[in-house]
């Protein structure tokens, strides 16, 4: 099988939501979701960002300073993204940019990193959420699974899913840990939450972060950091490890910043090279979204985009593992008779071939 030659992640890096909703006739709701980059999730209304207390861990090998939430998990400066204490290291030595197949046979594999879905498939459970909001998330459900390969299901009895719950708060916000984590995983969503919101939030359950910290952003956008929050300059940060979902920058993913994200003065915090300020955040993927995540989790059953081979023959189609290549996730090899596909940050066993 000949591995993708394109990037398959969205940035695996840490910072804020910006969620413009949709409708431009409500500028509560927009101003609501515009400002949600503190999230009213976790900061109350007359609490500054700025009284957080921030210490430096290493995410994917980049120095970030993280915030210790109530419930155990860690946020970067008030960022929707929540990350589990095994997901941030104190060194950058603990990051492997290049892990090697196997390594969970010898204990070497790392204990946290981010994590795919199996099967491409979300399980979920609902917990405290208004009508209106589980039709949002309804909407946003729908969105993912009929553009690309995963789907999203109630939970049964399964070991890995995540909670969707309420936050409580009156806001059009929301904030969720990424990839798929046991039982520990959760979304928690404004009780004004719209789809523009749960979309994203949901492409961090599924292992995304933001578009706006890839290393080639400079490219494509420009960032005002004179117009940015002083507490929020590191959610502008430039990553040297992420790879990326895309193979351009897309100003339309709907993991990407919007234009007044964080600001301090109400002037834009990002602008195209033109200065122009961005489109205003969309509920729904974009293309290099779709192709993306398809590359990801590609199909199990043979149809749709980036097919994945069927089981029984990964073992004729998988290429061998060569170490001077570089993988992206989703793609399968075969290394001493045994088949593994690429996680975020680790190799997944799939099957023996002996």
């Amino acid at each position: 099988m000949k591995n993708k030659t394109f990037p398959t992640r969205l940035m695996l890096l840490m910072a804020v939501s910006t969620l413009a909703v949709i409708s431009c006739s409500d500028d509560t709701t927009e101003l609501d979701a515009e400002t949600s980059l503190v999230p009213q999730t976790e900061v109350p209304a007359n609490q500054d960002i700025q009284d957080a207390e921030f210490i430096t861990k290493y995410f994917m090998g980049d120095a970030v300073q993280v915030s210790l939430e109530d419930d155990g998990t860690y946020s970067l400066a008030g960022s929707d993204a929540r990350l589990f204490e095994d997901q941030l290291a104190n060194s950058p030595d603990a990051y492997n940019p290049n892990p090697v197949p196997g390594e969970e046979l010898s204990g070497l594999a790392l204990a946290g990193g981010i994590r795919k879905w199996t099967n491409n498939t979300v399980y979920y459970v609902i917990n405290g959420l208004s009508s209106s909001v589980k039709s949002e998330l309804q909407k946003s459900f729908d969105e993912w699974s009929s553009k690309t390969n995963v789907v999203f299901k109630e939970r049964t009895n399964q070991s890995n899913y995540v909670t969707i719950s309420s936050s409580g708060s009156n806001s059009n916000s929301g904030v969720a840990t990424l990839g798929m984590y046991n039982s520990g995983g959760y979304i928690q969503l404004g009780t004004r939450a719209t789809a523009v919101v749960i979309i994203h939030e949901l492409g961090h359950t599924l292992g995304y972060i933001h578009e706006q910290n890839r290393s080639d952003r400079d490219n494509h956008i420009i960032i005002k950091t004179e117009n940015i929050q002083s507490n929020a300059q590191d959610q502008f940060y430039k990553s040297t490890s992420a790879t990326f979902l895309t193979g351009s920058f897309d100003v339309n993913s709907i993991m990407m910043y919007g234009s007044y994200t964080f600001s301090k003065n109400g002037q834009p915090t990002i602008t195209d090279r033109s200065g122009n300020t961005l489109p205003q955040r969309q509920a729904r993927l974009s293309s290099l979204d779709i192709q993306g995540t398809n590359a990801a989790y590609p199909s199990t059953d043979g149809g749709g985009d980036n097919p994945a081979p069927k089981e029984e023959d990964l073992c004729d189609t998988a290429s061998t593992y060569a170490s001077n290549k570089a993988y992206s996730v989703g793609d399968y090899v075969l290394y001493y008779g045994r088949v593994y596909q690429r996680d975020y940050t680790r190799w997944n066993y799939i099957k023996s071939c002996n």
